[in-house]
């Protein structure tokens, strides 16, 4: 389950042209420090009915198994009710994973994994993340083949 809230069934992803931009984008802004590793940005967004959720992966191109760094992030869907805080959401996300991973650059060792939950202030908003080494795109793929977490007849 990736979701910050407890949620009984699968998020919704979000329309794949922002989690699209938003890689392109960090790999192009970090292409320097993704050549020098051999790895890649893959981003990843769902929707759950109380929560708004993207995670993005540092992963490596030529070993799967190496694990990567991934960043969640996670709001409150009323952060997310009117077009315009939508594009403000979406503003304050690019930067804060930028913020996150100029710090990750910055050191040679970075190892500094906080798997629970914590929150962040950015332009007076609230924000939620933590930082893995989880294989992002792994989890979902065995939330897509385990279904929602209760059945229809235990609802």
């Amino acid at each position: 389950m990736l979701a910050r809230k407890p949620v009984t069934k699968n998020g919704n992803p979000i329309p794949q042209e922002w989690p699209e931009s938003l890689s392109r984008l960090l790999n192009e802004v970090y292409k320097k420090e993704c050549d020098k590793e051999g790895k890649y940005f893959d981003v990843h967004g769902l929707i759950y009915p109380e929560e708004f959720l993207v995670v993005v992966s540092y992963l490596s191109e030529k070993d799967e198994h190496l694990a990567p760094i991934s960043i969640f992030l996670s709001c409150d869907m009323e952060e997310m009710n009117t077009e315009e805080k939508v594009k403000e959401t979406q503003k304050n996300y690019i930067d804060i994973f930028g913020l996150f991973f100029d710090e990750i650059f910055a050191e040679e060792d970075w190892n500094e994994f906080s798997p629970v939950w914590q929150e962040v202030t950015h332009r007076h908003k609230n924000y939620f993340y933590k930082i893995t080494r989880e294989n992002v795109f792994l989890s979902i793929e065995a939330d897509k083949l385990l279904g929602d977490y209760l059945s229809e007849n235990d609802e």
